[in-house]
């Protein structure tokens, strides 16, 4: 049997088709080109219907492989909203996980809305996160009138591939948009009622039944993953002993536990299938090496008006943060909280330990990617002994990491651990469709899944 698995992110959207044994047909990808101009710098939206145009593109690009496939699995980028009508079609923007304006002050000098939503609900939400955007809409006048549901961009292309009118959201990606009780399944009704949201606008978590519908053609297509939790899937050899350090745009640090569990300073979110990750997420990752990246190539067109390659850019750092980590002239400590941190988004980063000799590109470059695992193991040292003390290795997913010697090297030296990197490059597509073989009923659960599917 073939599966298929389509991860949505910020940056690029993936289409892999593999075999129940776990051998990979086809890998295809394009760049995320959705973005929409705003004149609101803290706002962060995406055109839903080029989203799915590019879907249909990669599935188009797929064939003949995506006509055998037998089950289609979805993952996407997480916490972030666009509204459906009563058709299913989409009469907003997605707002992404970026979009800051939950981060805005209240008219009544309340602090922020983020703030204000989580003192009313009894929930700690930030910015981004999908019900902190709406609750922003919802007081603003900016929710769309004939707006029936609420769901991520994983859902919607799920509905527009098998034509359903109603949204139907796994419990991974709806923990993302918060006021969601880990302990129910549910969104928290009474926190909802307390902020004065109607939760009319939730569509139903998905319970026993994890398909939403099918394809014309009659592909199942299961409901929606996370894409933390699909990058899990696909990157991790089994559920647990294995600490999953993902970098792609933000970066993520998770740990499978097979009950619920609160660890303050982590977020508990559920896992499809059952389960739950403990995750530290800073808003840092390849985004902050982009950032520098950016600095470079200003500084060379400043003085030497040339044009750079991106590829040549990333090369030429990671060249020169190699050469700096070795030449015992004393790292850089960055702080890469370059865009604030999700409990407090007016922090900044910062750099100590400069002195003439390491004031170069290549002590810059490695103190920026010194600093993104910093911050990554700040969260891992929350983890109570008793669960890192079960964590025999290391998962590494994302192009950050994958394309990133550097990062690897420091990744392995930091953690002190083994560092694996997943068999795919796409592992969030790759676990999207794994979990799409265990939804359909090919395998009695998704652990037997990825037993099955990881021996190829």
């Amino acid at each position: 049997m073939q599966v298929a698995g389509i991860d949505i992110g910020t940056t690029s959207i993936a289409l892999v088709i593999a075999t129940d044994a776990g051998e990979t047909f086809s890998v295809a990808t394009k760049a995320n080109d959705a973005s929409l101009p705003s004149e609101r710098s803290w706002e962060h939206a995406q055109e839903p219907e080029r989203i799915v145009a590019l879907v249909r593109e990669l599935i188009a690009d797929s064939a003949p492989y995506w006509d055998e496939a037998a089950a289609v699995g979805i993952s996407c980028q997480m916490h972030g909203v666009l509204y459906v009508d009563r058709e299913g079609r989409s009469v907003s923007p997605l707002y992404t996980w970026q979009d800051g304006r939950a981060d805005l002050s209240t008219a009544r000098g309340e602090g922020t809305y983020a703030e204000r939503l989580g003192r009313l609900s009894g929930h700690a939400v930030s910015a981004g996160f999908g019900l902190a955007t709406h609750y922003y809409n919802q007081l603003n006048g900016e929710v769309p009138k004939d707006a029936a549901y609420l769901c991520t961009i994983g859902d919607y292309v799920a509905m527009r591939l098998t034509g359903a009118a109603v949204p139907r959201m796994d419990a991974s990606n709806a923990a993302g948009l918060g006021l969601f009780s880990n302990r129910l399944l549910a969104f928290d009704l009474s926190a909802l009622a307390r902020a004065g949201i109607d939760a009319s606008l939730l569509p139903p978590v998905c319970k026993g039944d994890r398909i939403l519908g099918t394809t014309p053609d009659g592909k199942p297509v299961a409901c929606a993953i996370g894409d933390n939790q699909a990058s899990f899937v696909g990157a991790v050899p089994r559920l647990e002993g294995t600490l999953l350090v993902n970098v792609g745009t933000g970066s993520q640090m998770s740990v499978y536990v097979p009950r619920v569990e609160e660890v303050p300073g982590l977020e508990t979110r559920p896992f499809p299938g059952g389960g739950f990750l403990l995750v530290g997420a800073p808003l840092s990752g390849g985004k902050s090496y982009a950032l520098l990246e950016r600095f470079f190539k200003a500084a060379c067109r400043a003085f030497a008006d040339v044009n750079l390659d991106d590829a040549d850019i990333y090369e030429r750092m990671n060249a020169l943060a190699s050469e700096a980590l070795d030449d015992g002239l004393g790292q850089l400590r960055f702080g890469t909280q370059f865009y604030g941190t999700r409990h407090d988004p007016l922090v900044l980063g910062h750099v100590a330990g400069i002195g003439p000799a390491n004031f170069t590109p290549g002590h810059f470059a490695a103190g920026v990617l010194g600093g993104i695992v910093d911050e990554l193991l700040g969260y891992v040292h929350l983890l109570p002994g008793r669960l890192l003390g079960g964590v025999t290795g290391a998962a590494g997913s994302g192009n950050g990491i994958r394309r990133n010697p550097v990062l690897q090297r420091l990744l392995r030296e930091h953690l002190n651990l083994p560092l694996r990197l997943a068999e795919t490059q796409e592992e969030a597509a790759f676990g999207a469709a794994v979990y799409a073989a265990s939804a359909s009923g090919a395998y009695p659960d998704l652990s037997a899944a990825m037993a099955a599917m990881k021996k190829g």
